[in-house]
């Protein structure tokens, strides 16, 4: 099988890591590839029985550590971001649930606290516009503890919290380049005031949502107090824009609607919370309040409403406006987190011990990002040449399979006008996977992708055993 785009992808993202031996790494490298090519199938369905026990046996070794496995990747993502002047960093939290894996041992509750299993962090690295996934720029696996009863204010400051995971990933990153912006991007959970100091710190920027209805300063360091919320929910419409609403399923359905939103903002200052030890020496961050909000939503339908801080200057319509697509680019973060559980099928891994899993999604995380950079290809850079994101064994195999004409009537290859390009050949796969492609459709989910790129390589099996095997007379097509 030509699985050489896989395997060129493995060695680039997992060549250099160290771990202590270098057959360790090669054994890496392979799993690693072999995974990539089908990341939501059970591992004995993608190795074969020598293979699986390498691959269990690698995952046991105490140097399968999460920053051994994805280090390389962190650096390369790293590296990356000087290549751009505007960087969007990630940073969000999600539930690896194990609670019916009764085998697994040593991993904390989650939820409600009736569940078992690991919180990751994620810190993922993306640009805006055109929207490209620059890769993981850190990743946190932690076990919970259970809250000690009857523990006291003092002694919780002093034990390690949850909202240190946004401390972590942000000063993890390091300095920002020179002549990158690189904006640090949370939901209400990184609403915290050490976030914003340890991001102006290190020289980048933020942008989180609200949480806190802390006590403010309104336009200067000095002005008046107030508390956030009053003061947000108070100020005066500077202009419009119209917000598309996506539909949802589940328990709490949504009708996708389009929705006219106004905007505001105003500077203030925002000081160490009450209880911070010497809080009069602690500085006041300079940011900007932004209000998003529908003043006239429709009969029965809770209004949307964002309030926002940005640490960057936020005076007009269009800089407001970009600051809401910015947080609006959050829902990659959440869309990574579908791909990791769905596509990469994580928490259906059976592992007995905390640590053998841990290094297990340590590599599912890598590949999970892999397969969402697929999908946003098609954003960036839609009309290359699909030899840019595929082999040409997996193109000339998806064309066939999507009855794509490869060569002219004479039988001559497509002239130029007609070069299968990026576009063609990631709808092409998610059409394997169940895309209909119709106008109506829009661009393909990563749902689709993912099923149709598991396909594909089972096609790529089906046709190499078939190309390389003695000519019977008969076609495969």
């Amino acid at each position: 099988m030509d699985d050489q785009v896989t395997l060129d992808w493995a060695q680039q993202t997992f060549g250099s890591t160290r771990l202590g031996n270098c057959s360790r790494t090669k054994r890496l490298v392979y799993s690693a590839g072999r995974i990539a090519q089908h990341a939501s199938k059970s591992l004995p369905q993608v190795f074969g029985w020598n293979d699986l026990r390498a691959f269990y046996g690698l995952c046991a070794r105490r140097e399968m550590t999460l920053a051994a496995v994805q280090g390389p990747h962190w650096q390369q993502t790293r590296d990356r971001l000087s290549q751009h002047k505007l960087v969007l960093v990630l940073h969000d939290t999600s539930t690896i649930d194990f609670t019916h894996h009764m085998a697994l041992k040593n991993i904390g509750p989650v939820g409600d606290g009736n569940g078992r299993g690991f919180l990751q962090h994620n810190s993922l690295a993306m640009v805006p516009d055109p929207r490209q996934v620059l890769g993981l720029a850190y990743q946190q696996l932690k076990v919970r503890k259970p809250v000690p009863k009857k523990e006291t204010t003092f002694q919780r400051r002093k034990r390690a919290r949850e909202s240190d995971l946004w401390l972590e990933g942000i000063g993890a990153i390091g300095q920002a380049p020179e002549g990158c912006c690189l904006v640090d991007v949370g939901d209400r959970g990184a609403d915290i005031y050490d976030a914003m100091r340890l991001s102006r710190s290190l020289q980048h920027h933020f942008l989180f949502r609200v949480y806190q209805d802390r006590v403010i300063h309104v336009g200067t360091a000095d002005g008046p107090e107030e508390h956030l919320l009053a003061h947000g929910r108070g100020l005066l419409s500077m202009g419009h824009d119209i917000v598309e609403i996506p539909g949802r399923g589940g328990q709490a359905p949504r009708v996708p609607r389009t929705a006219v939103v106004a905007l505001a903002a105003s500077e203030i200052w925002v000081p160490a919370p009450s209880g911070t030890p010497r809080r009069n020496s602690q500085p006041l961050i300079r940011a900007w309040l932004i209000r998003i909000w529908e003043e006239h939503p429709p009969a029965g339908v809770e209004g949307i409403e964002w309030l926002l801080l940005c640490s960057l200057p936020t005076q007009t319509l269009a800089a407001m406006k970009e600051r809401r697509d910015w947080y609006s680019c959050r829902w990659l973060v959440e869309t990574y987190h579908d791909v990791e559980k769905n596509g990469c099928s994580l928490e259906k891994r059976r592992f007995e011990s905390a640590e053998s899993m841990g290094a297990c999604l340590a590599v599912l995380a890598v590949v999970a990002v892999r397969v969402l950079s697929l999908r946003c290809a098609l954003d960036h850079q839609p009309d290359a040449p699909a030899e840019q994101v595929a082999t040409p064994l997996e193109i000339e195999v998806v064309r066939r399979a999507v009855k794509q004409p490869t060569k002219t009537a004479l039988g001559q290859p497509t002239p130029p006008s007609g070069v299968f390009t990026v576009r063609d050949f990631v709808r092409s796969v998610a059409k394997l996977g169940g895309f209909l492609g119709r106008k109506s459709d829009g661009e393909p989910g990563v749902r689709a992708l993912w099923r149709g790129y598991e396909r594909l390589q089972d096609i790529l099996v089906g046709y190499t055993v078939r190309h390389n095997a003695p000519d019977n007379g008969q076609k495969l097509w």
